[in-house]
């Protein structure tokens, strides 16, 4: 046993030990599965049929790996697919956008090693993969005992991740937990340069490409899109929206729609939090400026409409003309610029979109995105939309967002190829 694994399963059994109470009662649907202990219904239909197992916390995570599973089901692959999540909202993802694409879901075990131990020993696996940034040494450690490849999907490697890895020692740990995956799928470039300058052997590395450019184009439905474009009255009004915005956000977005009210009234925000339990404090800030209701409330003749629910952003951005991301004035590195440019419409972002800095970038480049620093600057850049909607800049947009989905995509693909290798 190394050093490092020697040192780690007393800090993690001293955690769970401290916070065992706390973790019972927060995660009381899917325990036994959080303890790695399966039902006797899922390890008979698994039996002798070793299955692929897909791992994204939440829902994020989840929308990374769907795309990955519908192309294995599209090359023809017909063997079992579980599917895990940490939350209840990822479960909720997943069979919303999995449908008939997977067999089974279970909630991940805690990383105890018994846990652990138990949960791969039920399951089987023949490969594992886990999504995004999501790195738990003892499952992987447990993996590589019995031989069973594992891989980081739609891998990337975040200023703020980066920031944790400063130092000889952190960037050694870290290269260690790294070097335990099989083979590493990362969005950018950029990514792979820091794990490599960390010491993970540049033949675990590879640039696919982010998986979710290819959920987005799968994702894509008009005609529900089209039901919410016709609630808000978006052949009435220009609709804005302010997506994932994070706590102070709503605020600045609030004093741009100031802006853009006086001058042009026929014109409605959205307002959509990256966490829709905050929707009545943010109600409350709205009704200080402007006539404001729930999406919940289905009353859609108010100034702003506050989103109180989960899954449904994708498609309300396909009724905007333009939108804002959050989590870029907040210092969070931005929220998912690819969902709004999908729907071929132009997008704002203030100082902090260092977790989509490529894509963001180029879109300014391309012409469909402009960085805004505050209130007055999203404002301004919303007026101009306002006068350019008119020509055909709308066309134009859709053509950029056209041109850039068709090059972007088939990541999936290429990290299923690579997966069914080890098949």
């Amino acid at each position: 046993m190394s050093l490092l694994r020697s040192l780690y399963q007393p800090l993690i059994d001293s955690i769970f030990l401290l916070s065992w109470p706390k973790l019972k009662n927060k995660y009381s649907e899917g325990y036994d599965e959080r303890r790695g202990l399966q039902s006797q219904e899922l390890i008979e239909k698994l039996k002798g049929r070793r299955p692929f197992w897909a791992h994204g916390v939440s829902v994020g995570e989840v929308q990374a790996l769907i795309p990955v599973i519908r192309a294995a089901r599209a090359s023809g692959y017909s063997g079992p697919i579980v599917i895990s999540t940490t939350t209840e909202t990822g479960k909720d993802m997943a069979i919303r956008l999995g449908e008939g694409l997977f067999d089974h879901h279970i909630y991940y075990p805690w990383d105890k090693k018994e846990f652990v131990k138990r949960a791969i020993l039920s399951i089987d696996p023949w490969a594992f993969a886990t999504a995004e940034t999501e790195l738990w040494p003892n499952m992987l450690w447990e993996l590589k005992d019995v031989f069973i490849p594992a891989f980081l999907v739609n891998g990337r490697i975040s200023d703020r991740t980066w920031k944790r890895l400063e130092g000889t020692l952190r960037k050694r740990i870290g290269a260690s937990f790294f070097d335990l995956f099989t083979e590493i799928f990362l969005r950018e470039k950029r990514d792979l340069e820091r794990l490599r300058s960390i010491g993970v052997p540049l033949g675990k590395l590879n640039v696919f490409g982010d998986t979710k450019t290819d959920a987005l184009l799968s994702r894509k439905d008009l005609a529900v899109r089209d039901r919410w474009a016709a609630k808000l009255g978006s052949d009435r009004y220009k609709i804005f929206i302010a997506g994932s915005t994070h706590p102070g956000e709503e605020e600045e977005v609030i004093r741009a729609f100031e802006m853009l009210k006086q001058r042009y009234p026929k014109t409605k925000l959205i307002l959509a939090p990256r966490h829709p339990e905050r929707a009545e404090e943010i109600l409350a800030v709205a009704r200080q400026k402007f006539s404001a209701g729930l999406l919940s409330s289905d009353q859609f003749d108010q100034d702003v409409t506050v989103v109180d629910k989960i899954g449904i952003l994708f498609e309300l951005y396909g009724t905007a003309v333009s939108a804002f991301v959050g989590g870029s004035f907040a210092d969070k590195g931005g929220q998912n610029i690819l969902e709004p440019v999908s729907w071929g419409i132009p997008v704002q972002y203030g100082p902090h979109m260092e977790d989509f800095a490529e894509a963001s970038d180029e879109f300014i480049e391309l012409g469909i995105a402009t960085q805004v620093k505050d209130a007055e600057s999203l404002g301004e850049a919303w007026l101009q939309i306002i006068q350019l909607s008119d020509n055909d800049n709308g066309e134009n947009y859709e053509k950029i967002s056209g041109k850039y989905f068709e090059r972007c995509s088939g990541a999936s693909s290429r990290t299923w190829e690579r997966i069914y290798k080890y098949y």
